[in-house]
């Protein structure tokens, strides 16, 4: 079947958002992608939309390297589109340009222009230079006590400056992120950050207050020429509050924001970054500023939010790199609803009634979409149980790491 294919997209991946990247390349041009992987899990597992592949020491780049080589040499005649759907992923595959072959495509920029703004204060000094709202912080000297600068109060914020080594180091009770109640919870996270080496690859950062729903998601698709082709916009409804998935949107409900496009689009513009540009933001109810949190290169995990609005992001890669057709600029506008928890839990926990009201609407009017719900695709009666029993687990989730009632 992939030999019959125009291209193949390579996936980097196993999680959710790489089963929607999947699930696009799908809907747009029905072929089916390769993902590479240490293991199979479960969002990708039984797909008939996959096919999946496994490397245990992908990690390591001549592994990986020599893997991607290998899939390159069983589909010689396909164009291959190398996607990454994890930090780690971006940062090999930018180093594999012009490694792998003219029928290879790496829609990523190169490894200087990433550096530029993958590191939280390289991004929080682009967002100086170019006047973009973004959170006060610090960093933490040697012996792992708050720079002299500190002048924000608790709660604070720790979060990696290095997600890539952050996510390849493990030591005690590590979480995403951390959000530090008082000095005591701070000294107790910031010894155990020393201990593990990562003391100065992290940041001290204030805590914009505000629950889930003053989160907001932007994704950028920014052409060769620099010029922004797609802006995709929406509101954080619920977020993932596990250890190890805080942060990670579960539900969002897409609409417009020129003032946050504008912002984004100049650090782009400043830093000449291309492709794909995810943006982490949080609406500061005391000021009434957008704060800029960070810059993903990449795909989010809840990337099918775009594909759900309307605008499918994969036909702009393959537009751009496979197919060389100019693209034209839109604006996603579209009021819809991407959600991966049951519609009962998400209105739980939405606080504000008229918005609470928006969503049921939303539902009651069909504009809700949960990417894993493919079921005229997936015909696996293993995969539709995995898919009903993860999504219902997020009862037990919330149960046990519910959104913090201060917020």
């Amino acid at each position: 079947m992939l030999k019959k294919q125009p291209f193949i997209p390579v996936i980097l991946g196993a999680n959710i958002g790489t089963y929607s990247i999947a699930r696009s390349f799908h809907e747009a041009y029905n072929v089916k992608s390769i993902s590479l992987s240490r293991q199979i899990a479960g969002p990708i597992d039984k797909s008939s939309i996959i096919v999946p592949m496994t490397e245990d020491s992908m990690g390591d780049e001549s592994i990986l390297l020599a893997k991607l080589r290998e899939i390159g040499g069983m589909y010689p005649e396909q164009s291959k589109i190398l996607i990454g759907s994890n930090d780690w992923h971006i940062e090999s595959i930018v180093d594999f340009h012009g490694k792998l072959g003219d029928d290879w495509v790496i829609p990523y920029v190169d490894n200087q222009t990433l550096q530029k703004i993958i590191h939280k204060t390289s991004f929080y000094d682009i967002c100086e230079k170019t006047g973009v709202p973004y959170p006060k912080y610090t960093y933490l000297n040697d012996d792992a006590s708050p720079g002299d600068d500190v002048n924000f109060s608790f709660p604070v914020v720790i979060k990696p400056t290095d997600r890539a080594l952050y996510e390849s180091t493990d030591f005690e009770g590590k979480k995403k992120v951390f959000i530090c109640e008082n000095r005591e919870e701070l000294e107790d996270v910031t010894a155990r950050l020393k201990k593990a080496g990562l003391h100065k690859s992290v940041i001290l950062q204030e805590y914009v207050p505000g629950d889930d729903s003053a989160m907001r998601i932007l994704t950028l698709y920014v052409g060769q020429d620099g010029e922004t082709k797609l802006a995709s916009y929406g509101q954080v409804l619920l977020e993932d509050h596990t250890p190890g998935g805080r942060g990670n949107p579960l539900a969002i409900r897409t609409f417009s924001n020129d003032e946050v496009v504008e912002h984004a689009k100049k650090i782009v513009e400043h830093t000449g970054f291309t492709g794909i540009a995810n943006f982490d933001i949080k609406y500061d109810q005391r000021d009434g500023k957008y704060k800029f949190f960070e810059l993903n290169p990449r795909l989010g995990r809840s990337n099918f939010y775009m594909t759900v609005e309307g605008h499918n992001p994969v036909e702009y890669y393959v537009e751009e790199h496979l197919e060389n057709r100019k693209i034209t600029p839109v604006k996603a506008e579209n009021e819809k609803l991407y959600t991966v928890v049951p519609k009962k839990l998400l209105l739980k926990y939405i606080a504000d009634s008229e918005l609470k009201k928006t969503i049921k609407r939303m539902f009651k009017e069909n504009r809700a979409i949960n990417p894993m719900f493919n079921f005229s695709v997936e015909k696996s009666p293993k995969r539709r149980f995995y898919v009903y029993a993860s999504t219902m687990n997020f009862y037990k989730k919330f149960k046990q790491h519910p959104p913090f009632e201060k917020e």
